[in-house]
């Protein structure tokens, strides 16, 4: 009986676990970029009761008498654990904020010969050394494309990481003679940077960077580790691709008969101006909350029948009179 109280209070951790889960979830509803976590119910081992030594026990009447091995009697259940949360990283809905500090980051890349899912991320760093590109450990991958330009004309998240370029060095939105063109800044929709003259004629295009978004390809994306609210530490097998090489190993497999489809170039776009929303379906989320709510109470309504199962047990089953 003692089991049961274990095997519902290990259930009920469990469903608390979860609910922090999904009410974190429902309060990043308007982060942006921010990918829903999912919380892994896993049951603890079984165990197998079986009846042994039975031939050590009295001969009572009626008992049957078992030779060779212990009869089985079944499997116990003893509870159930959250053994983790994975972030879910499906695209997310776009809105328009006319913002040109906000890009909406949108790929339908195909998985790769194994199957295994492929998104795309922006790089961002924590750097103090800011002529030179980024150390690959310091460098984390997020979905978010809701910036601000600092005082030094770096393009920076709003918890401070550097956004990177395709060299892995900062961006700093200045032209050469340090003049802040930071409202003029143009991204197209392959990540290209560029800005309009200020002093050249309307007719003229744009100037362009040196340097365009560094955009990653990560493989198996469940090997991210979160680190904050939208931004992710890679720990996988599979280095993160930059996007560049990426896409031509894969003109370069299309080439060669490998398969018949491009699996990632032309299969992503950039929109300035517009934000990625989070994936958080909220009717969804208070529909799985109200769930794991009556099945918290489910549990605790066991431990209560339990005890009060004990008290009389030991109250007055088990009174003696004198």
């Amino acid at each position: 009986m003692i089991r049961g109280l274990y095997t519902s209070a290990s259930g009920m951790l469990a469903l608390q676990n979860r609910q922090e889960t999904l009410a974190a979830n429902l309060a990043n509803i308007n982060t942006p970029g921010y990918k829903q976590d999912v919380g892994v119910m896993r049951a603890f081992p079984e165990q197998l009761i079986a009846r042994i030594r039975d031939q050590q026990g009295p001969d009572i009447q009626g008992m049957p008498q078992m030779t060779g091995q212990a009869a089985v009697i079944g499997r116990l259940h003893t509870g159930v654990y959250m053994s983790e949360a994975l972030p879910m990283f499906g695209q997310g809905d776009i809105a328009e904020t006319h913002n040109p500090y906000d890009v909406a980051l949108m790929d339908n890349l195909q998985p790769d010969e194994d199957g295994n899912e492929r998104r795309l991320f922006f790089s961002v760093a924590r750097m103090e050394d800011l002529d030179q590109p980024a150390d690959p450990e310091q460098i984390r991958y997020t979905r978010s494309g809701n910036w601000n330009v600092n005082a030094d004309g770096y393009l920076v998240t709003p918890d401070g990481y550097y956004v990177l370029g395709n060299d892995n060095q900062a961006i700093r939105i200045n032209d050469p003679d340090g003049a802040y063109v930071g409202a003029r800044l143009q991204i197209s929709t392959q990540g290209e940077l560029m800005y309009e003259d200020p002093t050249a004629p309307p007719e003229d295009p744009p100037v362009m960077l040196d340097q365009r978004l560094g955009l990653a390809v990560i493989t198996n994306p469940q090997m991210l580790v979160r680190e904050g609210t939208g931004v992710y530490r890679y720990e996988g097998d599979l280095a993160p691709t930059a996007l560049e090489d990426a896409e031509l190993e894969d003109l370069t497999a299309l080439g060669a008969g490998e398969y018949d489809t491009t699996r990632i170039a032309g299969r992503y776009g950039l929109k300035q101006g517009w934000i990625e929303r989070a994936n958080v379906d909220a009717a969804q989320t208070m529909t799985d909350m109200m769930t794991v709510l009556r099945a918290y109470e489910a549990n605790q309504r066991v431990m209560t029948t339990i005890d009060g199962t004990l008290e009389k047990a030991a109250n007055e089953i088990g009174k003696v009179n004198g």
